[in-house]
Parts: structure tokens; C-alpha cells; sequence
């Protein structure tokens, strides 16, 4: 933000003077008359000092991330398969996470497991059963992934990316699930709540949920999207509101866009958190260059005007060995003892397409 101070001061001084006549007594043989010229008044102009545009200090992240040296915390379930997009949260003390998996992401279709934790996220036990999956019938019949999950007055709600049809990258629909425990089980409503933009729209081609926002007010859910997956297109991140969490109404623009740099292509998947009277995000990005995605910081009063941290990324790929490709941002939780957690998707596949993800966690410090 650009302050600009202006000083204008002008003095403005006149000098006066006076006419004199000398007096003709009768005696006088002839008229003398003496006469002072007063000089016209003097102006003196002080020119407008201009004070030089002052730029307030680019906001750096309050936060380092120090990946755990034990990464990845959930591995890989096979060759062909991959682990991604965990959302964690605490219950009871205990931690619980919703994840994305597929065996084989070319021969079979991404579900939602659960685990649980008790060591602080270090190690964790996984349900083979899965929370959520597609059930051959509506938005989510082939495929569901991506699940954001959230206490509210109804219990715990789910909210997850659908796919009616087999198809690379997210489906283009967001459903909503409830369940009265952490374990479930889940029960999807029949009908999405967010669906894909119209044909022009930034996100004509997919959305799918990153954070869900709950106070007095409503729900928020911050999404990405984007108009083209396969055709790597920028992605972005986008806002819907809702009163009662069930029907919601999009802010028209994106809310985080990339323009160059590091994050110039991809602008998506970010773990937002209340932090200092508004909102924090650890947010993905990756360049135009297609070199790897990478994780930033951005703060925000209302989750609409975000500011990026000057000091980006704060996490790159290659860090370890088994995200030497990509790192993908997932959620932030606060640990019963005290610790503040990022947990994230690495990939450390040979290709952008090759998907050989799992989760890790990194330790938020202070950037002091």
C-alpha cells in the first residue's frame, strides 16, 4: 500500500508605499510638485514541497515450516497409488484425518479414508474401509476426494470434491456429508452444494473444497477452480457464503489469483486458519515453468483481500526425497500439546502426471 503526502504552503507578501505633493503658497512664482513612485507590490511564491511516495514494509510470514524428519507420516499404498489432500483436526485430544486414495489413479477411483493419532501425528492407524465413497448413483457416483470437515450445530459436516464419471484431476462438483462421530458413518446429501461455473467462467471446469469457515454469520468454503485441468490452465481460489451451509452464493472473482513468479500459474489447495484477527493461508502455487508446486503465506481481515508474503515460498519441493516434486498444501491443526502442524502432499513422481503422492507434516515456528 502506496501512502502519498502532500505540502503545498504558499505566502503571498505585498509592500505598500505613499504619495507626497509639496503645498503652493501664493508667493510661490511657479508650481513644484514632487512626486514618490511606489514600486508595485512584491509576490513571493514558495513552491509545493512534495513529499515522496512512501511504501509501507512488504508483510514477510509470521512462520517458518520445519518438515518432520520422519516424513512421510501416511506412504504411498502402492506402486501406482498415492495418498494426498489430508484435512486434520483435533477431537478429545485425539487427532483425526480425512484423506484422499487411490490404489492405481488410472485403473481405479479415488475414496476418502480415515485415521486417527495419538502420538501427535507421528504415527497413525487407517481405517482400510472407506469414510466416503462413489456409490455408482448421482454427482459422486465414480469418485470423491478432497474432504474439508468442520464442527457445527448439525455435528460434523464434510465437505468433498465429486465426479460422476471417470476423468483426470477434480470432479466438477462440491457434495456435503454429516456424521455425529469422526469415524462416521457418512451420509451424503443427494444433491451438490457448488457446482462448476458457466462455459467463460474461471471456473467453468472444476471446483473443489479447501476450507470450510463456520461462525454465527454462516459458512464460508474457500474452493479451488479452474477452466481446464488437463490443459494446465491457471487455477484459482474462489469464495462461496452460505447461510445455513447447505445453499451457497459465489463471490463473482477469484479471490487469489497468480499473476508471475513463483506462483504465477497455480493459485490453489490452501490450509486456512484464524490468525492475528483474520484469516492465514498456506497456499499452493506454481509457476508458468511448470518446475513444481510450492507452498506460500498469505494473510486476509474477511478471506477476500489477500496479501502474499514477500518472503515466498516458505516450502519447496525437493526439501526430502519423497516430495522431490511437488508439495501441495492440506490443513493446519493445533496439537494437544501445543504445536501448530501443516500437513501436506508431497509428490515425487518423474512427471507432473505421475502421481506418487503421500502426507507429511511440518512444524509451524516462529519466523523469529
Amino acid at each position: 500500500m502506496i501512502r502519498y503526502l502532500f505540502v503545498a504552503t504558499l505566502l503571498l507578501a505585498a509592500c505598500g508605499g505613499s504619495t507626497t505633493e509639496a503645498m503652493v503658497t501664493p508667493t510661490t512664482l511657479a508650481t513644484a510638485t514632487t512626486s514618490t513612485t511606489t514600486p508595485p507590490p512584491t509576490t513571493t511564491t514558495t513552491p509545493p514541497t512534495t513529499t515522496l511516495p512512501m511504501e509501507e514494509p512488504a508483510m514477510t510470514s509470521p512462520f517458518r515450516l520445519i518438515p518432520y524428519e520422519r516424513n512421510p507420516v501416511i506412504p504411498m499404498p502402492g506402486p501406482e497409488g498415492g495418498a494426498m489432500l489430508p484435512h486434520v483436526m483435533t477431537v478429545d485430544g485425539v487427532l483425526h484425518m480425512w484423506f484422499t486414495q487411490s490404489e492405481n489413479w488410472l485403473s481405479s477411483a479415488a475414496v476418502i479414508l480415515h485415521a486417527v493419532s495419538d502420538d501427535n501425528g507421528e504415527t497413525w492407524i487407517v481405517d482400510p474401509e472407506p469414510a466416503l465413497a462413489g456409490d455408482g448413483a448421482g454427482f459422486d457416483a465414480f469418485a470423491v476426494g478432497e474432504p474439508v470437515v468442520a464442527t457445527t450445530d448439525a455435528g460434523l459436516v464434510m465437505y468433498y470434491n465429486g465426479r460422476s464419471v471417470p476423468g483426470p484431476g477434480p470432479g466438477p462438483y462440491i457434495g456435503r456429508a454429516v456424521a455425529e462421530s469422526p469415524a462416521g458413518p457418512w451420509s451424503p446429501d443427494p444433491d451438490p452444494v457448488l457446482n462448476v461455473g458457466a462455459a467463460g467462467d474461471w471456473d467453468s471446469g472444476f471446483v473443489t473444497p479447501n476450507a470450510v469457515l463456520v461462525d454465527e454469520d454462516g459458512t464460508r468454503l474457500l474452493y479451488s477452480g479452474g477452466a481446464d485441468y488437463v490443459a494446465l490452465e491457471a487455477t484459482h481460489l474462489g469464495l462461496a457464503e452460505s447461510a445455513d451451509g447447505v445453499a451457497f452464493a459465489k463471490i463473482p472473482d477469484p479471490v487469489m489469483s497468480g499473476e508471475s513468479g513463483w506462483d504465477g500459474l497455480f493459485n490453489w489447495e490452501a490450509a486456512v486458519f484464524p490468525h492475528d484477527g483474520g484469516f492465514a493461508a498456506f497456499y499452493t502455487g506454481d509457476p508458468k515453468t511448470l518446475t513444481g508446486e510450492a507452498i506460500g503465506y498469505a494473510w486476509s481481515p474477511d478471506a477476500i483481500t489477500w496479501t502474499k508474503a514477500a518472503d515466498n515460498p516458505l516450502l519447496e519441493p525437493r526439501q526430502q526425497e519423497w516430495a522431490s516434486l511437488d508439495v501441495v498444501a492440506g490443513s493446519v491443526v493445533t496439537t494437544a500439546d501445543g504445536r501448530m502442524l501443516l500437513f501436506y502432499s508431497g509428490n515425487r513422481g518423474q512427471t507432473q502426471f505421475r502421481l506418487d503422492f503421500a502426507i507429511g507434516m511440518a512444524e509451524l515456528v516462529p519466523a523469529d
